[in-house]
């Protein structure tokens, strides 16, 4: 297969490269498209053919749901019930926006269960990159899209990033810029009292309490279904891993240094600059994460780059000094851990 190639933004005529899009996704045709997040595979969710070449392209499991993108509230009026006080607040105050819903799915929506991995319940999102936007006003298609990168893999934040993993794979990548936030959205279980963070995000449990009041919501994201399928993204299976044994050093940086002196080019170290001094004469390879670990908006934005790096570089390990969880990294500490573990 060979993949096509799409710039929006540099083109003259956007008219027809919508109408062609609204085509390729009515042809049960996969189109990488970009968001705040990261990037995503997208197809059209009403679907059963579409939606399972996604699970197919990026070697996903079928129990893993698919969040459904969609341009405006209304879309949704026959595919959930966001009748939920709590959900319109949501809504207003972060759509579009890097948050995903979870919610109870009306009857006969028409949306496939491939896309909901059979559940009741179906994630739903309006995104807020402008190209994104663009492409789901235009064709007017529910879109289910998941990260637009190889199951299991840091997620692609970057249009370079998916020509590598799906190049050849799918009919379609839109080139925009890098993703704004770098990190996948902070998805919501809605059917639950309160209401729970089953993937944390770039909104965060203080930034949702701000809106529905302290002990609105709490964080699990181990919470699974009776049948022990995944409610969300990102919970059941290895996620977000290099190549590389991603490796956290409990000890001082000033230990791991004389410990990585014995090391060589097939060693990778993240850090932050504000060390630079100390570690640049180092035989192996030094990512900066952010300029400190108070900066954590950099580190999200950084951290599936930087894996990245490492895999085109083929290191065989990767150190890093653990980081201490705050209110503001906890989004950054759960991809990490899920790339430390491997599960």
């Amino acid at each position: 297969m060979e993949t096509e190639i799409i710039n929006i933004n540099t083109s003259t005529d956007k008219e027809s490269i919508y109408k062609k899009l609204k085509q390729y996704y009515n042809e049960n045709k996969l189109v990488a498209i970009p968001t705040e997040t990261v990037y995503g595979l997208s197809a059209d969710a009403t679907k059963d053919e579409a939606v399972g070449k996604i699970y197919t392209a990026k070697g996903r499991p079928s129990d893993n749901p698919l969040i459904i993108h969609f341009y405006e509230i209304s879309q949704l009026d026959n595919i959930v019930d966001y009748s939920d006080e709590r959900v319109k607040k949501l809504a207003e105050y972060f759509w579009p926006g890097p948050m995903t819903l979870i919610l109870n799915a009306k009857v006969n929506n028409n949306i496939s269960k491939k896309a909901s991995a059979g559940l009741e319940t179906l994630a739903v999102r309006m995104p807020s990159n402008k190209t994104a936007r663009n492409i789901l006003k235009e064709t007017r298609i529910l879109l289910a899209a998941p990260s637009a990168n190889t199951s299991g893999k840091p997620s692609p934040t970057r249009f370079s990033h998916v020509y590598h993993d799906l190049n050849g794979k799918i009919e379609v990548i839109i080139e925009d810029e890098q993703a704004e936030f770098g990190l996948e959205s902070t998805v919501i279980d809605c059917t639950r009292t309160p209401l729970v963070i089953a993937r944390p995000g770039e909104i965060t449990k203080e930034n949702i309490e701000a809106v529905l009041g302290i002990g609105s919501v709490k964080y699990n994201d181990e919470i699974m279904t009776e049948t022990k399928i995944p409610i969300a993204p990102g919970m059941k299976y290895r996620h977000y891993s290099p190549e590389a044994e991603l490796i956290v050093y409990h000890d001082t940086l000033d230990k791991l240094i004389e410990y990585l002196k014995t090391k060589n080019k097939k060693t990778g170290l993240i850090t932050y600059s504000n060390n630079e001094k100390k570690v640049e004469h180092l035989p192996v390879v030094v990512k900066f994460l952010a300029n400190n670990e108070k900066n954590i908006e950099q580190s999200n934005k950084n951290l599936y780059n930087i894996l990245r790096e490492f895999d085109n570089e083929k290191v065989d390990e990767i150190y890093m000094l653990p980081i201490k969880e705050t209110k503001e990294n906890v989004a950054l500490l759960n991809r990490l851990n899920k790339a430390i573990s491997k599960k």
